[in-house]
């Protein structure tokens, strides 16, 4: 079966979800607080790029290598 229609049904069931749970000033303001508490600062967000800049390097590389 063809992924894209699965992927569009659970995007959209996301979607719903959030604009369910942010409706309730209750519940946004707990996942307004939950997001301040998750979010990267100072150096860990600097890690954080740092490791994604080498990873999709990494990845251009392997395929330019693995290409031929």
């Amino acid at each position: 079966m063809r992924r894209l229609p699965w992927i569009l049904i659970l995007a959209t069931l996301a979607i719903v979800i959030g604009l369910f749970v942010g409706r309730d000033p209750e519940h946004a303001a707990r996942l307004s607080e939950m997001y301040r508490n998750v979010t990267l600062t100072g150096d860990t967000r600097e890690m954080v790029i740092m490791l994604l800049a080498l990873g999709v390097g990494a990845f251009i590389v392997y395929l330019t290598m693995t290409r031929r």
